[in-house]
């Protein structure tokens, strides 16, 4: 039938074809589609054949009545809401039907009011439509000129309208009304008859320029034509204005706002008219700016509390409040502090609103600064606050609340005013204060916490000093404290000593009464000790050895007690006792030892040997001098005659004669300084060499023994063998009598070395000599030129 090779193309044509031709409807609807709201009418149904009929009202089948074999009718009572409607035949996939939306007719247009926007404007009219009527409604202005002109209108927002029209130069004058209409019906409102003179309603005011200073402002506008009147409005807080009025003038250039606040923020609304009886306000603009800052007036509310010193010298903490900002008159940019001690200045800048000064007594003066200057200082004199025996009473307000009262002074004390001063137990570095003034002994703390627990003084100000009378545990509300202290036990002999931590003060529940001190033996037996609040520590007594015991501490507040918790177990035990004091003993013994075997190691180094013996040589016996120096050999050479000296010879055998008693004196020591040098050849002067054939041992003495008696009881035979190797007589202390002397030819020159140094250190392994004098020196070994003595004679 088809061209063969085109079978694609015929069912595309065939496939549009069915597409684009619409199905022919079966039945048709008949009714208004716009009802009133809530009325009762019917629906008609008109299908083109006999068929098995169904009727929708939203989906849901209704019965209805035929009037014909073709004619269904529907009735529909009190709709209130848009509904579809739908008939069909059973077999048939196509229905017809349509929607009926229940509305009302327009409501007369109220509040119609016309403006002239600008003095060559056009003229905009707006009105409120009243109700919603649901279906689609049309209004429009009617201007009644030299003939009717309707203008369309637009929705401004829900339920009010407006239109526009121009007006000409000629006609000023006119009457205008609203015509509101829908297909359930129409509306007029009343009519409006104005002129342009009444309506004219300026622009807004454009202000290019606000200026301040730190009392008023100026405002300068754009332009100012054919204005007569102003009004400015100003608020520094929000819904709190202030308005003035102003007569405007063709030479006005600003407005001036005068009695306002330094360094403040304002916010300014500015609207005009054109006269008092032509036109309207124009809209109102806004804008904002801050005044200028002066200098602060108002000192600084500042206090002190003395700070605890393990020093000795005196320590305080000043603490002051920010200045608000009507006092500030600015930013505050540092705090001055100066410290006036003993005629000195000393002058800290700061950020912080506290410091720590170290003086007594001493005054210090504190203000704040910005940038056009500082506050008057307040002058605090530091000193420690003596206290007053007086009580003062509370009385709870409610939970952040307490009322105090104070005793009032007697007439000899002339109180400038009192300050209260409180704080959180153990936070004595967090205060408030107030001032009270000085006719009163009553005053509010505010802003207490609940849960917590206070203490402070009210203190009585003096214009030379202060006085205070403390209160403590003030708590407006309690509770059960949340936590335990934490215990610790040191077991002793027959007792134990528990001391415990505080508890966090945001978990006290107010101010602690007391602690109780739980202590079971194995046996579950529980003895219990109350301690005082402003304790912390404890010893029980009369533990048994070898007992287990287990132990808590509780607090308690007037609320109650704190849980059960930290238990501590220990057994009290012999060997518990004794570790601690051997546990001591051990480190200190080995102590003692590493520093004995550290010395001795040290002294088997010469240097340290050196330096070892130089030091102990001040514990030695002191230096002894050499009796040739004496004042008693001197004299001897000046006697007239012959000496007669009584002499021992190492050749000669003892004499038993018994000799004679001579008289002795002892002369105390003579210390050569430790600094002066000793010189063996000015004090020794040996005629010949020591005779070695008879070696002496000299005994150190530390002190010798001068004779007085210049008689001498030898025999002849031992006067004629005087020669050069006789020495001078002198009596040792240890009974050797031996000596000599070299008499120098100038008896000053003798003097300076009455006393020969010499060191009397006994021999040691850690001392060597400290001079050397080339070997060994005996009084035996030194022979003495005693010619000038004999030629004297």
């Amino acid at each position: 039938m088809f061209p063969e090779g085109n079978v694609w193309t015929t069912f595309m044509f065939l496939l549009l074809l069915a597409t684009g031709a619409p199905a022919e409807k079966i039945c048709s609807v008949l009714s208004n589609h716009e009802v009133h709201m809530g009325s009762s009418f019917h629906i008609y149904c008109i299908f083109k054949k006999e068929c098995s009929r169904l009727i929708y009202q939203d989906e849901v089948l209704l019965n209805y009545s035929s009037l014909n074999s073709t004619v269904v009718i529907m009735r529909i009572v009190n709709l209130t809401r848009t509904t579809t409607f739908t008939c069909k035949c059973r077999n048939e996939p196509e229905p017809c039907g349509t929607d009926i939306v229940p509305g009302y007719p327009p409501a007369v247009p109220q509040n119609l009011t016309c403006i002239q926007e600008g003095e060559f404007g056009k003229v905009n009219c707006t009105w409120k439509t009243g109700w919603e009527t649901h279906v689609k409604t049309t209004s429009h202005l009617w201007v009644q000129g030299a003939s009717p002109v309707r203008y369309g209108s637009v929705a401004v927002h829900d339920g009010a309208r407006s239109a526009l029209f121009p007006v000409s130069g000629t006609q000023s004058d006119f009457s205008v009304w609203v015509h509101a209409n829908n297909s359930l019906g129409s509306a007029n409102s009343t009519l409006l008859i104005f002129s342009l003179h009444e309506i004219v309603k300026p622009l807004s005011p454009k202000i290019t320029k606000v200026e301040c200073f730190s009392r008023q402002c100026q405002l300068y506008p754009d332009n100012t034509q054919n204005i007569q009147l102003v009004e400015i409005r100003y608020e520094e807080q929000q819904d709190s204005w202030n308005t003035v009025s102003f007569n405007n003038t063709p030479s006005t250039r600003n407005w001036t706002i005068t009695s306002l606040n330094p360094y403040h923020t304002y916010t300014f609304e500015v609207r005009w008219k054109l006269g008092p009886t032509r036109g309207l306000w124009s809209e109102w603009t806004r804008i904002k700016n801050k005044t200028d800052e002066e200098a602060p007036v108002t000192m600084l509310d500042a206090w002190y509390i003395e700070e605890p010193s393990q020093t000795g010298s005196r320590s305080f903490q000043i603490f002051w409040r920010e200045l608000d900002k009507s006092e500030a008159r600015g930013k505050i940019q540092q705090y001055i502090v100066t410290v006036i001690e003993k005629g000195t200045r000393n002058t800290t800048a700061l950020l912080g609103n506290k410091i720590n000064v170290s003086c007594f007594p001493c005054n210090v003066s504190i203000s704040a600064m910005n940038s056009k200057g500082q506050s008057p200082p307040r002058l605090i004199q530091l000193k420690p606050i003596a206290l007053l025996p007086y009580k003062v009473s509370h009385t709870r307000v409610n939970n952040r609340t307490v009322a105090l009262t104070w005793p009032t002074p007697g007439s000899a004390d002339a109180v400038t005013e009192f300050l209260i001063e409180w704080f959180p137990v153990g936070r004595k570095h967090s205060p408030q204060w107030t001032r009270v003034e000085r006719h009163l002994n009553t005053a509010y703390i505010t802003g207490l916490q609940p849960a917590e627990c206070y203490e402070g003084a009210v203190v009585y100000l003096h214009s030379s000093g202060a006085k205070k009378a403390i209160f403590n545990r003030i708590s407006t509300w309690q509770t059960a404290p949340q936590q335990s202290p934490v215990p610790s036990v040191v077991v002793k002999s027959e007792s134990v000593e528990v001391k415990w931590s505080e508890i966090p003060p945001n978990k006290r529940g107010g101010c602690l009464d007391h602690y109780t001190i739980y202590l079971k033996d194995s046996a579950s037996k529980i003895q219990n000790y109350s301690v005082s609040y402003n304790q912390r520590e404890f010893t029980i007594s009369g533990l048994m050895l070898g007992h287990k015991y287990t132990l808590w501490v509780s607090a308690w507040t007037t609320a109650g007690e704190s849980p059960v918790e930290h238990e501590h177990l220990f057994k009290h035990t012999r060997e518990t006792l004794d570790t601690k004091p051997l546990a001591q003993l051990i480190p200190v013994g080995s102590a003692v030892f590493l520093t004995c075997l550290c010395l001795l190691c040290l002294c088997q180094f010469s240097s340290v040997h050196r330096r070892i013996s130089r030091c102990c040589h001040c514990l030695m016996p002191s230096i002894v001098p050499d009796p040739a120096n004496s004042k008693w050999a001197k004299e001897c050479t000046r006697e007239k005659g012959e000496m007669k000296l009584q002499l021992h010879l190492s050749e000669s055998s003892m004499s038993e004669e018994e000799p004679n008693t001579v008289e002795v004196e002892e002369f105390p020591q003579e210390k050569l300084p430790e600094d002066e040098p000793v010189s063996t050849e000015e004090t020794l002067h040996p005629v010949n060499p020591p005779d070695e054939s008879t070696p002496y041992q000299h005994n150190i003495t530390s002190s010798y023994l001068k004779s007085f008696s210049n008689e001498s009881s030898s025999s002849d035979a031992t006067q004629a063998s005087r020669s050069t190797d006789i020495t001078v007589d002198y009596i040792s202390t240890h009974g050797v009598m031996s000596g000599g002397e070299d008499d120098d030819n100038d008896d000053d020159g003798d003097e300076e070395h009455e006393a020969f140094d010499f060191f009397p250190c006994p021999k040691s392994p850690f001392l060597e000599p400290l001079i050397s004098i080339g070997g060994k020196l005996t009084l035996d070994s030194v022979k003495i030129d005693c010619s000038d003595f004999l030629d004297c004679a």
